[in-house]
């Protein structure tokens, strides 16, 4: 009788596994997800890239702004022609929401109507210190939207 190799006893491949648990953490975080995606708030700014876009494509004269944030009461607004700084304001107050406030009636009144006449604003930089926080740059943000200027890029400065 030949015997042949490698043929022992079967294996029973059928082994039962328990599911239940798995069902059960799976229906926990399913529930959980649910009742959490109700504090979930997307917000958006809608802005465009300031450079590298159509804003550098136009060879016309442009004006930009530069927002330097130099205390948390201070600001300076750098205007440039080409690259040049032509002018700068300096905009101070007592807390931020001052010098927002005299931040947005200067865009408007010394900015905008440079030498007197109407210019438009191709695009503006923020340049925030570290001790800005996320809140502030928005609303420095808000006020640049709020006088028409959409082309709006943030700079970092490091060490400052």
């Amino acid at each position: 009788m030949t015997r042949k190799v490698g043929l022992g006893r079967s294996k029973d491949t059928n082994a039962e596994l328990n599911l239940t648990p798995f069902i059960d953490l799976l229906s926990t975080m399913v529930c959980f997800l649910l009742i959490t995606a109700v504090w979930i708030d997307i917000g958006s700014v809608e802005i465009k890239q300031s450079h590298g876009t159509e804003a550098a494509a136009s060879k016309k004269i442009s004006y930009d702004l530069d927002v330097v944030f130099r205390s948390p009461t201070q600001l300076r607004l750098n205007l440039k022609r080409n690259g040049k700084r032509v002018r700068a304001f300096n905009v101070k107050g007592e807390d931020f929401q001052s010098v927002l406030a005299n931040m947005d009636q200067t865009i408007t009144s010394k900015v905008l109507n440079y030498k007197n006449k109407a210019i438009e604003i191709a695009s503006a930089t923020i340049t925030p210190r570290s001790s800005v926080s996320y809140g502030d740059m928005v609303s420095a943000l808000d006020v640049l939207r709020k006088n028409a200027i959409v082309n709006i890029g943030i700079l970092t400065a490091k060490g400052r």
